[in-house]
C-alpha cells in the first residue's frame, strides 16, 4: 500500500507539473518598448529592472487577459521606429492624428497638459508666445518637439535625450524653458529635488496617454482595452494610479518620508527655539521695526519702499502697465520746527504722513526717507489724468492748515514725478528723475505751475526716449 501510495503521489505531481507547463507555453508574449526616462510612468533601473505606472499596469493586464510581457528599454526614438516596423508588439504615447496613421491606440489611461517649466526668477515667460528669441529645451522626437515644429517652427529648440536631462540642464541655468509633459516633469522635479524650477504654464489642451500597438494589431488591443476595463472596474488601476500619480511612489519612499519628517520637524523647532529667544528682548524687536518702517510716523522706511518698488517694477514688466514714484519735499516745514520746536515739527510730520495716506489709495505705498522728504508709489496707472488727479489731492491737501501746539499753521509742498517706463526702468532711476523733477517744481511758488512743471518733465522724457 505504501509503494501504490508513493506511486500515486508522483503522478499527480508529473501531471500538476505538465499542466503548469502546457498553461505556460499557451500563455503569448509580447514585446513592450519602454522609454529609459519617463518615471512616474516608466523607466529602467540601473539594475535592469522596468518600473513605472505603466509597466505594473501593463503586467496587471497581462495577469487578467493570459498574457507575458517583456520589456525592452531603449530611447524614445527607438521606441517610435521599432513599433512602427513592428519589432516590438507595444508602448505608451500621447495619442494625436498624425501617430494614429501609425500606430493603433488603446483608450487613454491618464490624461495631463504639455507644460512649460521655467527657473523661479524668470518672469516673462507664462505662454508659449513668450518663447520668441528663447531657447526651449525639448526632448528629441517626442510630442511637445513635434508639435512645436508644426505650431511654431521658428522658436529656438535644444534637443535633449529625455526629461530628466532637460531639466538638469534648465535648473543649471541653461537655456530658458523646457517644453514636456507635466505629469512626468513635475514628478521629476521632486524626485531630483529641482527646486527652483516652477510650472510657468501650459500649451496646449491636455494630452491623452495609451497604450499603443502596432498598425493593424487589433487582437492585443482589444486585450488590452478589454483587460483595462476589468482593472478599473475591480479597483486595480485607481491603485496603481495613487501609488505612481498622486505624489509619487508612496510604497517605495514612506521610510524615506518619514526620516525627513522628523528632519524637517527637529529643524522647524530648532528655528522656533532661536527665534523665540530673539524675540525675548525689546531691542531686537526694535531693530526689526526700524529696518522696515519709521518709527515716528509708522510709514514704510526706504528699506520697505526699494523692496516694493522691486516687486511693483517687475509686475509693471510682467503685465506692461504704467507707475509712476512721487517724491514730496514739504515748504515751510523748518519754519514750524525752529518757532515752535522739534515735539511740533514731529506732531506735524505724523499729521502729513495721515494726510498722505487719505490722498491715496490702499494698493499705493506711502514711505518717509527722513527729514520732511516723503515718496509715494502708485501702481497701476491707467490714466496720465488719473496721475494728475492724485498729485493735485496731495498738494491742495498740504495747504490746508495744521493744528500744531495749539496754532494753525501753514505749509506747502514740492511735488517731482516720474513714471514708469518714461522716466526709467528701474528703482534708482526712478527715485533720481523724481527727485530732479522736485527740486525743479520748487523754483516755482505756485502750486498749479508745479504740476505744469510736472507734465513738462514728462514730456522731455517722451522726447529723449523717442530720440
Amino acid at each position: 500500500m505504501l509503494y501504490h501510495g508513493r506511486q500515486r503521489l508522483m503522478l499527480i505531481l508529473f501531471l500538476s507539473v505538465s499542466i503548469t507547463a502546457s498553461y505556460a507555453a499557451e500563455r503569448p508574449t509580447y514585446i513592450y518598448a519602454l522609454n529609459q526616462q519617463s518615471l512616474p510612468f516608466e523607466a529602467n533601473t540601473s539594475s535592469n529592472q522596468a518600473i513605472g505606472f505603466n509597466i505594473e499596469l501593463i503586467r496587471e493586464i497581462g495577469n487578467v487577459m493570459g498574457f507575458e510581457v517583456e520589456f525592452q528599454a531603449m530611447p524614445w526614438e527607438d521606441v517610435l521606429s521599432r513599433l512602427k516596423k513592428g519589432e516590438v508588439d507595444m508602448a505608451t504615447m500621447i495619442s494625436s492624428p498624425e501617430r494614429e496613421l501609425i500606430y493603433d491606440f488603446a483608450d487613454p489611461h491618464h490624461v495631463s497638459p504639455i507644460a512649460i517649466i521655467v527657473r523661479d526668477d524668470n518672469h516673462d515667460i507664462y505662454h508659449l508666445d513668450n518663447l520668441h528669441n528663447k531657447e526651449v529645451i525639448t526632448i528629441a522626437g517626442g510630442f511637445a518637439y513635434r508639435y512645436l515644429l508644426s505650431h511654431q517652427p521658428d522658436l529656438m529648440t535644444v534637443g535633449v535625450p529625455d526629461i530628466t536631462a532637460g531639466l538638469k540642464l534648465l535648473a543649471a541655468g541653461r537655456h530658458d524653458a523646457i517644453i514636456t509633459l507635466q505629469s512626468i516633469a513635475l514628478y521629476q522635479v521632486q524626485q531630483h529635488k529641482l527646486t527652483n524650477l516652477v510650472l510657468a504654464g501650459a500649451i496646449t489642451s491636455p494630452y491623452s496617454y495609451s497604450f499603443s500597438v502596432s498598425k493593424g494589431n487589433q487582437t492585443l488591443l482589444a486585450q488590452i482595452e478589454q483587460g483595462l476595463a476589468i482593472l478599473k472596474r475591480n479597483g486595480t488601476f485607481q491603485q496603481l494610479h495613487e501609488k505612481w500619480l498622486a505624489g509619487g511612489r508612496k510604497a517605495d519612499q514612506q521610510q524615506q518620508a518619514l526620516i525627513q519628517f522628523f528632519v524637517i520637524t527637529l529643524v522647524i523647532i530648532l528655528i522656533l527655539g532661536l527665534v523665540l529667544w530673539k524675540w525675548k528682548t525689546e531691542e531686537v524687536r526694535e531693530q526689526l521695526e526700524r529696518a522696515h518702517h519709521d518709527a515716528l510716523t509708522d510709514l514704510p522706511s526706504r528699506t520697505l519702499l526699494m523692496d516694493r518698488l522691486a516687486h511693483a517694477l517687475s509686475r509693471a514688466k510682467r503685465i506692461q502697465s504704467q507707475m509712476a514714484v512721487l517724491f514730496l519735499d514739504l515748504d515751510g516745514f523748518k519754519t514750524v520746527n525752529d518757532t515752535f520746536g522739534h515735539a511740533a515739527g514731529d506732531r506735524l510730520l505724523q499729521i502729513v504722513a495721515k494726510r498722505l495716506l487719505y490722498c491715496t489709495r490702499e494698493e499705493d505705498t506711502v514711505a518717509r526717507l527722513g527729514g520732511d522728504e516723503f515718496v509715494i508709489l502708485l501702481e497701476h496707472i491707467d490714466q496720465i489724468g488719473d496721475l494728475g488727479v492724485i498729485a493735485d489731492r496731495i498738494l491742495d491737501a498740504l495747504e490746508q492748515p495744521f493744528a500744531v501746539a495749539n496754532q494753525q499753521v501753514h505749509i506747502s509742498g514740492s511735488l517731482g514725478i516720474s513714471r514708469y517706463p518714461q522716466n526709467g526702468t528701474d528703482a534708482d532711476t526712478l527715485l533720481r528723475h523724481a527727485d530732479e523733477a522736485m527740486y525743479q517744481a520748487k523754483q516755482h511758488a505756485d502750486r498749479r505751475f508745479t504740476s505744469n512743471v510736472r507734465h513738462l518733465v514728462d514730456d522731455t522724457a517722451t522726447q529723449t526716449d523717442s530720440r
